[in-house]
Formats: structure tokens, sequence, C-alpha cells
């Protein structure tokens, strides 16, 4: 049986740069329901991998203190990456729990009594966990593993790696492409295209943390960023931060793909009135925003 979302849309933010970003258009029922499974089996789904990605930080926090490099940890975008990751899960299955908890019809009260800026900060989240988490492992075995090889074959004495460092490191650049697409296809979570805006500055505010830690350490966290290599450097910055927005929109169809199925398979549990009272508090919202007087506007 196809159970009906009411979707509820979080209340309308009086900051136009949070509505232009369409942070406050976030329906977080679509963040712990699915088409294809109920919200329980999501919840049952979403443990495993939660702990999962809990072991797997805490080992690669472990790894790295042996290693003696822990003060570099928190430089490198890899870490960034699924620390956000590891983040929305633990978050999102905590919703999860209290979602299951409310009387049925099921409500996500925890998001409507947590301060707005928390609801904003989740949708920014997951916009940047869909896109970052496709990039990791692109970038990492395209150009960072063939680096590393070559720099290992020109050594005299090489060690064989460790066990648990290949698999943390398998996990890192690999495994967590897995676990995300796991949560893009069984949530109904939506992207906004405004919002690649937000995810390419933070992008560009990463690269200015590089060059401040290059700047006090003369190290830089990957050697592609390195200005010294010339052109070859400037076409690096190009090209990576043309595959952020590429990714994003890739991931933006994917969604609206995914949306798509559900509504021909008949998964999609909205009904048409539904839809249209949305949408109808959603225009009345604006025309308040306008100063308009909404009482008098006919009911339909």
């Amino acid at each position: 049986m196809v159970v009906e979302y009411q979707d509820e849309q979080l209340r309308r933010s009086k900051w136009a740069i949070i509505r232009w970003f369409r942070l406050d258009r976030l329906q977080p029922e679509r963040a712990v329901t699915s088409y294809w499974v109920s919200s329980k089996t999501l919840f049952f789904i979403r443990i495993p991998i939660a702990l999962y990605t809990t072991v797997i930080m805490w080992a690669s926090i472990g790894t790295t203190a042996q290693e003696g490099d822990f003060q570099r940890y928190f430089a490198h975008f890899t870490q960034l990456t699924f620390i956000g990751l590891h983040a929305y899960l633990i978050t999102v299955l905590y919703h999860n729990v209290c979602y299951l908890r409310t009387s049925q019809p099921h409500q996500p009260n925890s998001f409507f009594n947590q301060p707005s800026v928390l609801n904003y900060l989740f949708s920014y989240l997951y916009h940047s966990i869909v896109v970052f988490n496709i990039i990791t492992p692109i970038v990492y075995w395209c150009a960072l593993a063939p680096m590393a090889k070559s720099a290992a074959n020109q050594e005299t004495i090489t060690k064989d790696e460790p066990p648990v460092l290949w698999w943390v490191t398998t996990s890192l650049h690999g495994v967590s492409f897995v676990l995300m697409m796991i949560e893009v296809i069984f949530s109904r979570m939506t992207l906004y295209v405004n919002m690649v805006l937000l995810v390419f500055i933070n992008v560009v505010l990463y690269m200015f943390l590089t060059f401040i830690i290059y700047a006090t350490t003369g190290w830089w966290v990957y050697g592609f960023l390195d200005w010294g290599q010339g052109g070859k450097t400037a076409g690096w910055y190009i090209g990576i931060g043309a595959a952020f927005i590429v990714v994003y929109f890739v991931q933006f169809l994917f969604h609206m793909l995914r949306d798509w199925v559900a509504r021909k398979l008949g998964r999609n549990p909205r009904k048409p009135e539904m839809r249209q009272v949305n949408e109808t508090d959603e225009e009345a919202g604006q025309l308040r925003d306008s100063g308009i007087d909404t009482s008098q506007l006919p009911r339909y």
C-alpha cells in the first residue's frame, strides 16, 4: 500500500537570501520517507550505513594519528567530505527515529520544533554531499592515486600498505559514493538549481583554505594545486571547478529521474489536491510578502 504524505514545507523565511537559495523550501518529510520502502524499512537501511561511516571515520582518524600526520587531517577535502556525509547520515537517522515515534499519521515534528537555521544547514548539507562524494572518488582514482603510485615506484625501498589503511582509503574514496547513492535513491529529497552557487562557493572557500595552509606551512594539500606547475595548474583549477557544476546538474537530473520513475510506477504518494494546497500556500506566502491582503482572495 502506498502511503500518502503531507510534505509540509518549512515556514517561509523573512530573509531574501534564504528564499533565493530555496533553503526554506525544504519539505522535511521527504528526508525520512521513501518512494520504494516504508519509513521503518528506510530506518533499518540507514542503521548499518551510519554505523559503517562511524567506524570508518574513527579508523581514519586513528590511522592518521598513528602515522603522525593528524595535524593535517582536517586540511584534506576527502576527510571533510566524509565527515559531512557522516554528519548527514547521523542527523537524518535521528529525525527518522523521531518521525517513527510520532502517532499515525507520522509527522516530522523534530524538524519543525528546532531552529530554522538547523533546517537550512540540513538542506545545504544534503546538496553538498551528493556532489562532493562523486568528485572525491573521481579526483582520487584519476589523479591522486596514479601520482602516489608513480612516487612509490621511484622509491628504492617500499613497504606494503597495511590492510586497515587500504580498507579506510577505499571506503573514503569509493564506498562513500555507494553510501551516498543509496541515500539518494531511497529518500525523497529534492535539489534546487540555485543551490549550485552555494556549493560552488564552498569549493572556492576550500581553495582559499589551501592557499592559507601553503602560505603558513609551505605545504600544498594536493600536488595539482601547486602554482609552480604553471599553466597545468590553471587547467586543474578550471577543470575541477567546472566538474563540481557538471556533477551538480547530473545529480539534479538523477533526482528528477527518480521522481519520474516513481510517478510512472504509481509510487508518488502525493494526491493532486495535496500538491494544489501546497502550491496555493506558497503563492499566498509570496503575496503576503508583497503586502497584498490574501484574506480577500477566493478559496477553491
